[in-house]
C-alpha cells in the first residue's frame, strides 16, 4: 500500500500527524484525462475551455457516498480499472442548457429525460478521454443510478472556469496495476554523471599479527597468481572482469565479462 503523511483535523490547537493511503493514480494520467476531455468541450461548445485538475486522491465509501449523492453518473467498464464520470446535478443541467443554446439560467428540479439523453451522449464522446485509466474500453458509457455505481477506491476533479463553470469528477473503481519504471535512460543522458571505479588486480587475507607489523618495504604474499583476471568494481559492487595492463602509461583494464544485471 501507498501512503503519505498528512494532518487530522486540529483538537484543542494540534493537528496530529498520519498516514493516509494514497491513490495509485499517476498524475500524468489524470492530465491525459483532463486534456482529452478539455478538448471534447470545446468542440461541444464552440468556445475554448479552461479547466484545473485535482490530484488523485484515494477515498473510502462515506466520501464516495457523498461524492455520488445527488450527482448524474455514468459507467465506463474497461480492461484495468472502471471509471465513473461524476456530474453533479447542478452542473449537469448548466451544461447541458449550455449545449442546447439556452444561457445558464438554472431551472429548479432534476433532469428531464431529453437532458439526461443529451448529457449521456456527451458522457459518450467523453469517454475516449479515460482511455489511459481503462487502457481499453468494454462498452460505451452508460447512465447508473448513485446504488448502482460500484463503488470507487480514488478520485480526481476537473474544475472547468471557461466558458461556464462547472465540476466534474472522475471515480476510479479499481486501483492501477503498478506500471514499474517507466523505461530507461539512453547513455548520452547520463554524460555529466561520474563514478568512482576501482580494478581489483589481485586479493588475499593476511592475519592480524602481520597486519600490525606492515612496514615499508614488507612484502605481503596474495592469494590471487599471477595473470588471473581483474575485476572492476563500482560502489563496491563488481560489475566486470577482465585483463589488467598497461595503456599510454596508465594503468588498464581490458573487460572480458560484465556480471550479469549490468548494462552492456
Amino acid at each position: 500500500m501507498i501512503a503519505e503523511a498528512g494532518f487530522e483535523a486540529a483538537v484543542g490547537g494540534v493537528r496530529r500527524l498520519r498516514f493516509f493511503r494514497r491513490a495509485s493514480i499517476p498524475l500524468e494520467a489524470a492530465c491525459l484525462v483532463a486534456n482529452g476531455i478539455r478538448e471534447t468541450l470545446r468542440e461541444l461548445l464552440g468556445e475554448r475551455c479552461d479547466l484545473v485538475v485535482g490530484e488523485p486522491a484515494a477515498i473510502d465509501a462515506a466520501a464516495w457516498a457523498l461524492l455520488a449523492r445527488e450527482a448524474c453518473l455514468f459507467l465506463m467498464r474497461g480492461r484495468q480499472t472502471d471509471v465513473v464520470l461524476v456530474v453533479p446535478q447542478r452542473d449537469a443541467r448548466r451544461l447541458v442548457l449550455r449545449a442546447f443554446g439556452e444561457g445558464e439560467a438554472l431551472p429548479d428540479g432534476a433532469c428531464s429525460a431529453l437532458e439526461l439523453h443529451a448529457l449521456e451522449r456527451i458522457a459518450v464522446r467523453c469517454a475516449a478521454a479515460c482511455e489511459p485509466l481503462c487502457a481499453e474500453r468494454h462498452a460505451p458509457p452508460r447512465a447508473v443510478a448513485a446504488h448502482e455505481a460500484p463503488e470507487c477506491v480514488a478520485y480526481f476533479d476537473l474544475r472547468v472556469a471557461a466558458p461556464l463553470p462547472l465540476e466534474l469528477g472522475i471515480g476510479i473503481v479499481r486501483d492501477l496495476p503498478d506500471p514499474g519504471p517507466s523505461g530507461n535512460l539512453a547513455p548520452a543522458a547520463l554524460g555529466a554523471v561520474t563514478l568512482e571505479a576501482h580494478a581489483v588486480f589481485a586479493e588475499g587475507t593476511i592475519d592480524a599479527e602481520a597486519f600490525v607489523k606492515i612496514r615499508p618495504g614488507t612484502i605481503v604474499k596474495l592469494d590471487t597468481k599471477v595473470g588471473a583476471p581483474a575485476s572492476l568494481k563500482i560502489a563496491g559492487r563488481r560489475c566486470a572482469s577482465g585483463v589488467p595492463g598497461i595503456l599510454a602509461s596508465r594503468t588498464a583494464l581490458l573487460v572480458h565479462d560484465v556480471a550479469s544485471g549490468v548494462p552492456s
